[in-house]
C-alpha cells in the first residue's frame, strides 16, 4: 500500500500535477486499513551464544567434508558476530557471480583482529562500502579470527565471493539455510523458527543484553535508525 502511494506521489510530482495522496479521505482511508492489517510480530529466534557454539560443533556432522565443515563454521561466526545481513555474505545462487558480497580482498586480518568491508547493504545502496572490525574471542567461544584464519588456510585462491565451495561454485543463501537448520535439528531445537537473519537478530539481542549503549548496538548492525529495536529479543 504504501509503496504504491508513494509511486502515484512521485509521478504527479514529476508531472506537476497536485498530490492526490493528501486529501483527508486518502489518509482516512490509509489509516483504516492500517487497522485492518496490523503488522505481525517477528517471531524469528536469534541465534545466540550458546546456539552459536552448538552449530560450530554440530557442522562435522552434517557437512560433506573437513572442508564444507570449516566453510559453514566461519560463516555461522562471521554473519553473527558482525551482525550481517545474508545478501552481505552470501550469493544468491551456486552460479553467481556475487559481485556484491564480500571477496577475499575484502578482509584484513590481524593477530587479534577480523576486519571485513561490507561493499554493498541495505543503507548502502550505492556501493560506498563500510568496515566492519571483529575482535578475537576468548579460547573455547567461537571466535572470527580463529574461524576465519582456518577457512582462508583451505579456501581455493581463486578470484569471487569469500565464501566458496571447494570446487570455486558460492555458497548460496539456500545452502547456508539448509544446514544451519540441520544443525539446529541436531541441538533439539525448532529449525524452522530461525532463518539467515537470525543471527542479525542474535547480534543485537547480544549486544543489548550486554548492556551496550544505543549508539553502540546500532554501529554494530550499521542500523541508521531505531529500527535495530525490533531485533532484540
Amino acid at each position: 500500500m504504501y509503496t504504491h502511494l508513494a509511486a502515484i506521489k512521485f509521478v504527479s510530482a514529476v508531472s506537476g500535477l497536485p498530490d492526490p495522496c493528501g486529501s483527508a479521505l486518502v489518509r482516512r482511508t490509509v489509516q483504516g486499513w492500517a487497522r485492518l492489517n496490523l503488522k505481525q510480530p517477528d517471531g524469528r529466534r536469534p541465534i545466540t551464544v550458546g546456539i552459536l557454539k552448538g552449530l560450530v560443533d554440530q557442522a562435522s556432522s552434517y557437512c560433506s567434508s573437513p572442508y564444507e565443515a570449516s566453510l559453514f563454521r566461519a560463516a555461522f561466526i562471521v554473519a553473527f558476530y558482525g551482525a550481517l545481513r545474508s545478501s552481505e555474505f552470501l550469493a544468491p545462487s551456486r552460479t553467481a557471480t556475487g559481485a556484491q558480497v564480500l571477496r577475499p580482498e575484502d578482509v584484513g586480518l590481524e593477530a587479534d583482529r577480523l576486519s571485513l568491508r561490507i561493499r554493498y547493504s541495505k543503507t548502502d545502496q550505492l556501493g560506498k562500502g563500510s568496515w566492519v572490525h571483529l575482535h578475537k574471542a576468548p579460547v573455547g567461544t567461537p571466535c572470527p579470527v580463529r574461524a576465519m584464519e582456518g577457512f582462508l588456510r583451505i579456501r581455493p585462491g581463486i578470484n569471487g565471493p569469500l565464501f566458496v565451495h571447494k570446487d570455486g561454485t558460492c555458497l548460496s543463501r539456500y545452502q547456508f539455510v539448509a544446514v544451519l537448520r540441520a544443525c539446529l535439528e541436531g541441538l533439539g531445537l525448532p529449525a524452522k523458527a530461525f532463518g539467515s537473519h537470525s543471527f542479525r537478530i542474535g547480534a543485537a539481542t547480544h549486544a543489548a543484553r550486554r548492556g551496550l549503549s544505543e549508539t553502540q548496538v546500532k554501529t554494530i548492525g550499521r542500523w541508521r535508525s531505531g529500527a535495530y529495536r525490533t531485533y532484540i529479543r
